[in-house]
């Protein structure tokens, strides 16, 4: 069973056809024609499941016209603004930290290329270990930032405040 016959099947138990239950929803929404709705009206007055959605929307609608928003008192709002500007502050903080870490990183790799890996004395056993030492931390490192940002893409729950 496909949606469009889940909810045609939800209309016809309110009313007689999906078509008079959309029609008797426009016409309590005053978005029908004069003569179109003096049919509805006339469907209405004949059909008692028709009768009975219109009654139920007429209520619906009294209930939703008398809705207002609640205006928030000051408190509220500056509490809002300030989580605004503690996300601002942090992402801000995450992109300096972020390119102090990467500046750091090509300055600390070209002074141990130059002074660690070019020096004819230090012996190849040695640059190996920490060329693979460090070839394996720059892996795992790229591994878990990756992974931390497909959970944050993926997380279903990161709107929900606790």
């Amino acid at each position: 069973m496909n949606e469009n016959s889940k909810i045609d099947n939800e209309a016809e138990e309110f009313c007689c056809s999906p078509e008079w239950g959309e029609k008797i929803s426009a016409h309590i929404d005053n978005e029908l024609g004069a003569a179109e709705a003096l049919k509805v009206e006339e469907h209405i007055a004949i059909c008692p499941k028709c009768r009975e959605f219109a009654k139920k929307l007429r209520r619906l609608k009294g209930v939703t016209d008398k809705m207002r928003l609640a205006d928030l008192p000051d408190v509220r709002w500056r509490r809002y603004w300030m989580g605004i500007y503690n996300r601002i502050e942090r992402g801000v903080g995450w992109v300096f930290l972020s390119i102090g870490f990467i500046v750091l990183l090509i300055a600390g790799g070209y002074y141990i290329f130059n002074d660690f890996f070019a020096d004819p004395e230090v012996p190849w056993i040695i640059k190996t270990g920490v060329g693979a030492f460090g070839v394996g931390v720059i892996i795992l490192l790229i591994s878990v930032i990756r992974e931390a940002y497909f959970r944050f893409c993926t997380d279903r729950y990161k709107e929900v405040d606790i």
